[in-house]
């Protein structure tokens, strides 16, 4: 039994066996000039987690104030080289874990798998690792990636995917997935159902499909029924719940 919530953004909150886990907190109106188009998620979504998981440091996944809002007493699991900034801004106890690690959170498994993405904080900074993760054997959630062969590694042991389709600007740029790549992954990690995630949520001011949001997760839906018919499409609208 359990349930995933599209909370918004990268924002998922995924339960399974009595553990509740949240990924990329995005959790306020905004950030900086970039709008939320979605309603605020509700306070219940940050009660009685066993951990939060963050893919990498990029300003939309690791949201400072953000993780603020959730008690101190929940550990945050991140890509290596991320704990020092956490630990500073934030004051969560932080385990880094690089892909191909398996922690134990609450009741069930939760493994770091690899991302193709660039994770640094800032232009400047030094590289920074970016990861996805696999939760309890049933669920992948990938923050941010571009699609890469090695997926297939998941091929048909995933009962949902959370797969990233869009962005928040006028175009994807590299290192994301635009709804055609996304639907090349789930041909590769051929889940039993596919959840579009990282849409309907941020918006950049002035941006061409500001009057059409869902625009990408129909694009996405058509492009897994040519590519991988086998795989359903279940579109959550930010604040929705999958049951499993």
């Amino acid at each position: 039994m359990g349930s995933v919530t599209y909370v918004g953004h990268a924002t998922a909150l995924v339960e399974l066996d009595g553990t509740r886990v949240l990924t990329d907190p995005m959790l306020r109106d905004r950030i900086a000039y970039i709008l939320r188009i979605a309603p605020l998620p509700p306070p219940e979504t940050v009660e009685d987690l066993d951990a939060v998981l963050i893919s990498h440091a990029h300003h939309d996944h690791l949201d400072v104030p953000s993780l603020r809002k959730i008690p101190l007493d929940v550990p945050i699991i991140a890509p290596p080289g991320a704990a020092p900034l956490l630990r500073r801004r934030s004051g969560h106890e932080v385990i880094e874990a690089e892909a191909g690690t398996t922690l134990r959170v609450g009741n069930v498994d939760v493994r770091a798998i690899p991302a193709k993405h660039e994770g640094r904080r800032k232009p400047t900074d030094r590289r920074l690792a970016t990861i996805g993760f696999v939760i309890g054997s049933r669920v992948s959630f990938y923050g941010d990636t571009d699609v890469f062969n090695d997926m297939d590694e998941l091929a048909g042991t995933i009962d949902v995917a959370l797969l990233p389709v869009w962005g928040w600007g006028p175009r994807v740029g590299p290192g994301h997935m635009t709804p055609s790549r996304a639907a090349r992954a789930a041909a590769l990690i051929r889940p039993r159902i596919a959840v579009p995630i990282h849409w309907g949520t941020l918006m950049r001011p002035g941006v061409w499909w500001r009057h059409d949001t869902a625009l990408p997760t129909r694009q996405f839906s058509e492009l897994v029924a040519q590519q991988a018919p086998d795989v359903t499409v279940q579109v959550l609208a930010p604040g929705e719940r999958l049951e499993l």
